[in-house]
């Protein structure tokens, strides 16, 4: 069946993280589409319609709406899919640790050397204008001290006598296109000028009380100026200076700096009535605006901006021109230096091209020929820095790379236990802390293969234990053998899934009964086989006929003759061969060839014969049983001998006892008697006083009674035996 191909689409850019989940998500992609859809319309309808002046501010907001919410969304996608990776993380942090902080340093630095460079030039090129106006102000002070000699000399205020002073010559050079005019208060008259006309409208200012001397803005263009103040007679004589920012003048002042562009700002004032008619009477032009409001005033460019000089060649790849604007210290000439202060006016600005080789000459130029080294030094520096930053990022990516590698390593490895591969081990290249967290991943990989492989290996024994236990249970008295004299009950408990304690009882035909109880040495399994052989073989040699046991049963009954013991008040019944006393020896033969070493057992075999109401038996190193009678005395049935299967030769005897109706037979295994707590063992005389106290009641119910008992002194703690009881009673 063919793929959609929507399905393939939806599920690629769910893949990548871009498929709208969120319901933030899906409202974004609503405003985005609707946006669309409204920019549709407007360029369908023309931008002049009505339909587009009605959607254009909801699409302005639509806009700002779906532009903040997508720099949210591409927040969130970039933190939960980018920057997922450690070694992406590492990267961001690295960029906001070294990186952002480098290239603000960069970007300050950059901006700080383009301000200071920008200075530099403003220095250079002001100082170069200084330079023009001081020696401009030299050579018109002292042109006004000659004139001013003259006069006191007797010589006409005119000018053809005023152009006679030798003085006029310091106007020479790059000056010889400059205006020079003297007052003296009442007349006015050039004594030199390149441009006649240009120099009888120059006017010299009311606001001109003293010397003076700067660049200065007049009718639309730029001029270097110096006035000079002094007395003849009872007169003032006033000599002014006019050099225009032209030809050689700013040639000499673009030569220090590269090519520079001074552009006059006209400044426009509304009383222009006082200034022609100062023109008109030749007096000195009145300031501009006095008793006037001097109005809003617009600078522009009066399209008479002045170039001159060349921007210096390249020394290299590196050696970029750069422009800045320079602030030119200049004033309005027709309102003063006051007022241009006052209402911030400046009357010029300049922008300056050259270049960064040109600003280092001229900075070190004082150092002659030793600024190849000030350049070797730098550039020697700036090298190391950047060795060393190299040096650093290298150190910094190998480390980094170190780390997302320990890291990719785990996760890798963790998914592979994820899977349930255990064997996969990450190869450990370092020896740092991230190794041995590898190391240890690898140790921890490994115990968890381990714990399995002993977690299944013990769930095995567990099921072999459960089948176990399931046979032990089948080889327990599964019936009733109460007889018409006697009535029997036992229980067993095993401390652990399995028991190693043993009890049986045997059918040996009417009115006679086999009570066997035993422990056998150990617990667990070894002890329930064990358990078992014992069963099994008591039943064989109890119940069958075999060669063996006759041959056993003759050589007993020889030592039993040669033993020459008598028994007071027992009565013997039957021969040898059918006592207890035989089949233990046949089982302490059986157990000693059959077992290892270290293996035994304790066994009490008894035959209740109800006719005579009485019990034959021998005891095989188990606990004595007791015979409790109706009004409370105590027999113990201890006649026997040593445990079975740890020695090889031995003999055991037998006992015959009669049971009187009411008498209770109690037989039990050290589990009943020996558990402990912080008050000693639980013992044989608690285990009396219980059945003394409920002796009357149902055997199953004195067995309950005695387990519950055991089970409350021990508490909380495991039970440390298998506890077993066998009861009879006499009726």
């Amino acid at each position: 069946m063919a793929s959609n191909p929507l399905n393939n689409w939806r599920q690629s850019l769910d893949s990548q993280g871009l498929w709208p989940r969120t319901a933030l998500a899906r409202f974004t992609v609503y405003l985005v589409v609707l946006d669309a859809i409204f920019h549709l319309v407007v360029r369908i309808a023309g931008p002049t319609s009505k339909v587009s002046n009605a959607l254009s501010g909801w699409m302005t907001i639509l806009n700002v709406i779906a532009a903040m919410l997508l720099v949210v969304l591409a927040f969130h996608w970039t933190k939960n899919n980018l920057l997922w990776r450690l070694r992406n993380r590492l990267i961001v942090t690295y960029m906001f640790i070294g990186v952002i902080p480098i290239m603000l340093i960069l970007v300050i630095g950059f901006i700080a050397g383009y301000l200071f460079a920008g200075q530099f030039a403003t220095f250079i090129a002001t100082e170069a204008i200084n330079e023009e106006v001081q020696a401009l102000q030299h050579a018109n002070t002292d042109i006004a001290i000659d004139l001013a000699n003259q006069l006191n000399g007797g010589a006409p205020f005119s000018a053809s006598e005023l152009k006679k002073v030798g003085g006029l010559k310091h106007l020479g050079g790059r000056f010889e296109n400059a205006d020079l005019i003297a007052s003296n208060g009442t007349k006015t008259v050039v004594l030199h000028s390149s441009n006649p006309s240009e120099a009888e409208q120059l006017l010299i200012p009311r606001w001109l009380t003293g010397d003076f001397s700067g660049l200065v803005e007049d009718q639309g263009k730029l001029f270097l100026r110096s006035a000079t103040k002094v007395p003849v007679g009872s007169e003032i004589l006033t000599v002014l200076a006019s050099a225009p920012m032209e030809g050689p003048l700013i040639g000499e002042i673009a030569s220090r700096a590269g090519e520079i562009r001074l552009i006059p700002l006209e400044w426009n004032s509304s009383d222009e009535n006082d200034r022609q008619r100062s023109r008109q009477s030749g007096a000195a032009e009145p300031e501009k605006g006095s008793a006037l409001d001097v109005q809003a005033r617009s600078r522009q460019n009066a399209g008479r901006s002045i170039r001159a000089g060349v921007v210096p060649p390249p020394q290299g790849w590196w050696d970029k021109e750069i422009q800045y604007f320079v602030p030119v210290p200049s004033i309005v000439w027709s309102i003063g230096p006051e007022r241009s202060r006052q209402e911030l006016v400046t009357a010029a600005t300049g922008i300056v091209s050259t270049r960064v080789s040109a600003l280092y000459t001229r900075l070190f130029s004082s150092f002659g020929q030793s600024a190849n080294l000030v350049i070797f030094a730098l550039v020697s520096i700036t090298i190391i820095f950047g060795v060393i930053e190299l040096f650093a990022l290298v150190i910094g990516v190998g480390l980094t790379r170190t780390v997302t590698e320990s890291v990719a390593n785990l996760y890798e490895a963790t998914q592979h236990v994820n899977r349930g591969d255990l064997k996969h081990r990450i190869a450990v290249k370092s020896k740092d802390q991230l190794a041995a967290l590898q190391q240890s991943f690898n140790s921890m990989s490994a115990s968890i293969q381990k714990l399995l492989l002993e977690q299944k290996e013990k769930e095995r024994l567990q099921s072999e234990l459960e089948i176990a236990q399931e046979v032990q249970a089948q080889l327990f008295p599964r019936m009733s053998h109460s007889m018409y004299t006697l009535e029997v009950h036992g229980v067993c408990k095993p401390a652990r899934t399995v028991s190693g304690d043993y009890y049986d009882f045997l059918n040996l035909g009417e009115e006679k009964l086999g009570i066997a109880v035993g422990d056998i040495s150990g617990k667990g399994i070894s002890a329930a086989l064990l358990m078992a052989t014992i069963h099994s073989a008591v039943r064989v040699y109890e119940l069958g006929r075999m060669p063996e046991r006759e041959e056993l049963v003759a050589a007993g009954a020889a030592a039993m003759s040669a033993s020459n013991r008598s028994y007071q008040n027992l009565e013997m019944t039957g021969t040898a061969a059918e006592s207890p006393a035989s089949v233990l020896s046949l089982l302490n033969r059986h157990l000693y060839h059959s077992t290892p070493p270290e293996k035994y057992a304790t066994l009490f075999l008894g035959v209740y014969e109800g006719q005579s109401r009485s019990l034959t038996y021998s005891n095989g190193g188990h606990l004595p049983p007791l015979l409790i009678a109706s009004d409370g005395t105590i027999r113990k049935l201890s006649v026997g001998g040593t445990v079975i299967g740890l020695f090889e030769d031995q003999r055991w005897e037998h006992q015959r006892v009669m049971m009187h109706p009411g008498e209770l037979f109690v037989a039990f295994s050290d589990g009943v008697t020996e558990p402990e707590n912080e008050f000693g063992e639980f013992g044989e005389q608690r285990l009396i006083d219980i059945i003394r106290e409920n002796r009357h009641m149902p055997l199953a119910r004195i067995s309950e009674i005695v387990i519950a008992a055991v089970q409350d002194w021990i508490g909380v703690q495991e039970q440390p035996d298998d506890v077993t009881l066998v009861l009879a009673r006499a009726l």
